[in-house]
């Protein structure tokens, strides 16, 4: 299951006004300094490599009630509407993730959701602050007969309209692309036939690459550093042509299949041949989303990795479920290493900064922070996909998930400790 599909169960978070976090814009420049002591980077110079990757995953709607008490805003955390969320006249989220030695942002619904607003500020703000952004094109778009090509080329050229373009080139914060987040769900859709076919992950992960592509040429946009990817889920599955069975891992091999052969999929390019194979062997990032620990992840896929290199591979979503802080800690930190050893793999993006209240059940076991009961203002005006537009409350930040046992509740401490970074 994706976790950007909201669970109905419910599960109320508790409060404790005693351990809150009151993060204010003069706190937030705090843990800025601290991101500069420890290696991030000052506005207007280079932001630092993608890897190794120390990156934390962003989808901070602001609610606290289940489903968003039935209003839920926006997905897309780039909006000026959030700047009091992420921006430095609020609660600066951004800053926040640098403080805890953060050097990238992983983002779901960035480009897609056909949204007429500029998302500069946003792109400023995390280049001011050292971040790399790993922005998301919303999933959930329309691929007819699972061709994404039309919808993420169009979604790509409103997004260079949009602040994601800047001197003929992409934006200097934008690091990576992530094209799709586990589009192994696509298998259960009536229109995959048969029940659960690899082509029909695979037609939509070709066209949606195609599309960028496309996006890209008719802009005259450079490519620049920008990566491209797919996360896959750490499912068990077969490539699409057979050859590899695994969690995660199969997705690798799908990328590789189709693009050797985009027949594999049924899918006719509208690139050539020669400009997919170009992108994919300069380009592409394998990546995949998982809860289980680092040596687990590890044992399944860097063993079986050689296959698969030049070319690396990441994780977009370390969720470590359950885990207590010393776990948390030691994987990060063990990921560090290997990623600094340049043997294809570049690194992690922690799930989550913010805890989803709004989706409740399981999802309260991850976030680095959860929301308060102070409020410290509100948001700008953001408008949801029915069309109803409001502000919403901006809540303080407590680093304790004081529902969760023990040191399991203790995940900003645990990023802080392996990053080198604070918890202040």
């Amino acid at each position: 299951r994706s976790r950007d599909t909201p669970t109905l169960v419910q599960s109320p978070a508790r409060t404790m006004p005693q351990m809150e976090r009151r993060t204010s814009a003069a706190a937030a420049r705090v843990f800025l300094l601290a991101a500069l002591v420890v290696g991030g980077s000052v506005a207007g110079s280079e932001l630092p490599a993608l890897g190794p990757l120390r990156g934390i995953a962003y989808g901070a709607l602001p609610c606290t009630a289940q489903s968003c008490g039935g209003q839920q805003p926006s997905e897309d955390m780039l909006l000026g509407g959030y700047a009091k969320q992420w921006g430095p006249e609020g609660r600066d989220d951004l800053a926040i993730m640098a403080g805890l030695g953060a050097n990238a942002v992983r983002l779901y619904h960035s480009l897609g959701l056909d949204i007429e607003e500029s998302h500069a500020g946003f792109l400023d703000h995390a280049q001011a602050t050292g971040l790399n952004v790993m922005a998301g094109f919303h999933t959930y778009g329309a691929c007819p007969g699972f061709d994404c090509f039309e919808t993420w080329k169009q979604a790509a050229l409103q997004g260079f309209r949009q602040g994601f373009a800047q001197s003929g080139g992409w934006h200097p914060a934008v690091a990576a692309l992530i094209l799709l987040n586990e589009p192994d769900f696509m298998g259960a859709s009536p229109m995959c036939q048969p029940s659960g076919a690899a082509w029909c992950r695979v037609k939509a992960a070709l066209s949606a690459l195609d599309g960028v592509l496309a996006a890209e040429k008719e802009a005259g946009v450079s490519a620049g550093r920008v990566r491209l990817t797919v996360t896959w889920s750490f499912g068990i599955s077969t490539s699409i042509d057979g050859q590899v069975t695994g969690p995660g891992i199969f997705g690798f091999q799908d990328m590789v299949a189709g693009i050797a052969d985009p027949q594999i999929a049924h899918y006719t390019p509208r690139s050539t041949q020669a400009d997919l194979q170009q992108a994919f062997s300069t380009r592409w990032v394998h990546g995949l989303n998982t809860q289980s620990p680092w040596s687990f992840v590890d044992a399944m896929i860097s063993k079986n990795y050689a296959r698969f290199l030049p070319v690396p591979w990441f994780i977009g979503e370390y969720g470590a479920n359950g885990q207590p802080a010393t776990v948390i800690q030691s994987d990060l930190q063990a990921m560090q290493t290997r990623a600094s050893e340049g043997t294809g793999f570049l690194g992690t993006a922690v799930f989550q900064f913010q805890t989803a209240h709004w989706k409740g059940g399981s999802e309260l076991n991850f976030g680095l922070f959860r929301l308060g009961s102070e409020v410290l203002g509100e948001t700008g005006e953001v408008c949801g996909e029915d069309g109803g537009c409001r502000t919403w409350p901006v809540h303080c930040l407590s680093a304790k998930l004081d529902w969760l046992p023990g040191s399991v509740g203790d995940r900003a401490q645990a990023v802080a400790s392996a990053w080198n970074g604070t918890v202040a």
